[in-house]
């Protein structure tokens, strides 16, 4: 059997037995197990994996089984993805306290998560509904 790894550098973030695309923000595992079954259709593929290979990150792994619930949950990420696609409505929409750790910060400024709170939340549902998946 294979499985899929991606080698993280930082603090771990994702949690074991508690994630599977953690609301849109750990999407790499199960995309990555996707990506493998599609190139080794005569394998089975176990798992998609965060390693994180440094100290900061305690050297954890956190396993995420391609099974059913992660199939669903990249199926759902596939229809947001393409409904925003379709609508070209792709607005900064930061979850709550994302800001803080992000590297992208010095583009957007201090106050997206204020700005955004601003927004029509009417067509924020379908985004809002992926967040709210493990």
């Amino acid at each position: 059997s294979l499985r899929a790894t991606d080698y993280k550098t930082g603090k771990v973030r994702a949690k074991q037995g508690a994630t599977v695309i953690g609301g849109g923000s750990v999407l790499q595992p199960v995309l990555y197990a996707l990506a493998l079954e599609k190139l080794f259709p005569d394998a089975r593929v176990e798992l998609g994996r965060l390693y994180y290979c440094t100290s900061a990150g305690g050297f954890e792994e956190v396993s995420i089984p391609l099974d059913d619930e992660a199939r669903e949950a990249a199926a759902e990420l596939a229809r947001v993805v393409g409904g925003a696609l379709a609508e070209g409505f792709f607005p900064a929409a930061p979850a709550e306290g994302a800001c803080a750790c992000c590297d992208y910060r010095p583009v957007c400024g201090p106050y997206e998560e204020i700005r955004a709170a601003k927004k029509s939340r009417d067509r924020l549902v379908p985004l809002a509904r992926l967040r709210a998946r493990a």
